[in-house]
């Protein structure tokens, strides 16, 4: 299995529906290629993590960098790895940290919510970011962060995809 996280920028800003209807065709695109994922977004910047057989993964990185909606994409982990996914509940899903509140619930204090654009670059930062959001949407949906293969690569419920 590989596992990449990476960051990447909107070229301009996207309503929380667009980014909504991107997750779920990302999603549905993930769950027929055993890829699954979470990412974050604040401020127009996004983390994210890709997992599955490698060469899905690549494949799907592909499209993501050859999309014209993203750009300064940075690779802040490449692992290949035989053990259990870490984001392996949603095929993908979305918390948009852009709310303060939100923020601090998910991540536990208000530092560096200002200065995420800075500090996303970051690899250590981003991904404590993505898997506290990970973990906090998880215990708000009342699922189990480390679901049983059977339960793995759900498409994401609009009221799974956290935004206050």
């Amino acid at each position: 299995m590989l596992r990449i996280i990476f960051r990447s920028e909107v070229t301009s800003l996207l309503s929380y529906t667009d980014i909504q209807k991107i997750c779920l065709a990302s999603a549905r695109n993930n769950r027929k290629f055993n890829v699954t994922g979470y990412m974050v977004e604040c401020g127009g910047v996004f983390v994210e993590c890709l997992e599955g057989p490698p060469e899905n993964v690549k494949s799907t990185m592909k499209v993501i960098e050859s999309d014209r909606r993203h750009h300064n994409i940075a690779t802040l982990l490449h692992h290949r790895t035989s053990h259990r996914r870490a984001f392996g509940v949603w095929s993908m899903n979305v918390m948009f940290l852009d709310d303060q509140l939100l923020w601090q619930r998910a991540i536990g204090s208000v530092h560096a919510y200002d200065r995420f654009l800075e500090y996303s670059r970051d690899p250590a930062f981003s991904i404590g970011v993505l898997a506290r959001a990970y973990r906090h949407a998880c215990a708000v949906l009342r699922v189990d962060p480390a679901a049983p293969t059977a339960s793995r690569g759900k498409i994401p419920r609009l009221k799974q995809m956290l935004r206050d």
